[in-house]
């Protein structure tokens, strides 16, 4: 092991990212499709060892999350009471998207330990936290609903004041909503990561890295704090935590700056 002994290390990695913005209000919603895409993750790392094996990482990265949900088609809920108290089936014909694009500056921590003997390769675990500084966080809402629905078509004073027997109070709403100044600005993850580095030459190695981040903070909008879910059809949910959850595989290089 000798071979490899290390004593101050410089990495940089790139690589794809799995993502997603993690609410159980929104995941548990029926009328919602959740399209979680992906992101990417940028990362440069100091090293320093204090013993053969152990050392601490300080780094400075980037990473993104996207995610868009999809609110369409025409969903009915039967049987229901309008504000005078008759019955109707209710009727929404929705066509809605919206989409969460968010990047952060990253300054991760952890603890970095060395696994393996050979000269030529060398496995690694890091395990830490990393703090997530919000740059941008853009939310968009775009589509129109359409409120319908029909009345008993037996009864001739429901079919006189509904028109044609559809849901009196008829309506269609637009969207076109875009805001920047939402999200929690600060975010604290958990990080855990292996993975292998094979030698180049003496001092350069080839690193591949899969990782887990795991988000304690919430980091749902401002305006929408302690706020209840509403679906499309107005039922209420008591409020739930955002968080951030991402696995990536990451690729890049180790240089050794001290032996």
């Amino acid at each position: 092991f000798s071979q490899v002994k290390k004593n101050k290390e410089l990495t940089v990695s790139f690589g794809p990212t799995s993502t997603k913005i993690k609410n159980k209000n929104i995941s548990d919603d029926k009328y919602l499709i959740i399209d979680y895409k992906n992101g990417y993750n940028m990362d440069f790392c100091f090293n320093k060892y204090f013993s053969p094996r152990a050392g601490v990482g300080f780094g400075l990265g980037l990473s993104s999350f996207n995610q868009t949900e999809y609110q369409k088609g025409k969903f009915e809920k039967y049987s229901v009471k309008d504000i005078d108290g008759n019955i109707y089936d209710e009727w929404i014909d929705s066509d809605v998207t919206f989409t969460n694009k968010l990047k952060y500056l990253d300054l991760p921590i952890t603890l970095h330990l060395l696994l393996g003997n050979s000269s030529r390769f060398y496995g690694f675990i890091d395990l830490g936290v990393i703090n997530q500084f919000l740059l941008t966080g853009d939310y968009t809402m775009k589509g129109s609903v359409e409120n319908m629905g029909t009345y008993p078509s037996g009864n001739p004073y429901f079919y006189l004041v509904s028109q044609n027997n559809s849901y009196y109070d008829y309506k269609v709403q637009q969207y076109d909503i875009k805001k920047t100044d939402t999200y929690k600005s600060y975010n604290l993850s958990g990080h855990f990561s292996f993975g292998l580095a094979a030698a180049l030459n003496d001092n350069l190695f080839f690193k591949i890295q899969p990782y887990a981040n795991i988000g304690f903070s919430d980091i749902t909008a401002k305006d929408l704090q302690g706020v209840d879910y509403q679906n499309v059809f107005g039922s209420k949910s008591s409020y739930q935590k955002t968080k951030l959850f991402s696995l990536g595989l990451n690729v890049g290089f180790a240089l050794n700056i001290g032996k």
